[in-house]
């Protein structure tokens, strides 16, 4: 959500998951809290997909809006070759990457 690229599905699956540890730990018992920090318009979409899978609903009742929202691909590959160069520079069993 915060760009790591975690749609509404993927938040759906979690909240999937989450009904199922709790109904095998917890006696169907589940608390969700909500932290901060995430796009403040794609943030509901992602709760409420996160509450449709808790609530094991069959059908999705939004369409998610960003689902397929286009990376920068040049920007994507710049930051992987910084991270790859600092690796190579401060991780000795990392500098063959």
């Amino acid at each position: 959500n915060g760009r790591q690229c975690l749609t509404m599905d993927g938040y759906r699956k979690i909240g999937q998951i989450m009904r199922g540890m709790a109904d095998q730990h917890s006696n169907g018992q589940i608390l969700i809290v909500q932290e901060g920090g995430y796009h403040i318009t794609y943030s509901a979409y992602c709760l409420h997909a996160t509450l449709e899978g808790v609530l094991n609903l069959q059908a999705t009742l939004l369409d998610d809006p960003f689902g397929c929202y286009p990376d920068d691909e040049k920007y994507t590959m710049q930051a992987v070759d910084i991270m790859k160069k600092c690796w190579k520079e401060s991780i000795p069993f990392l500098k063959d990457i």
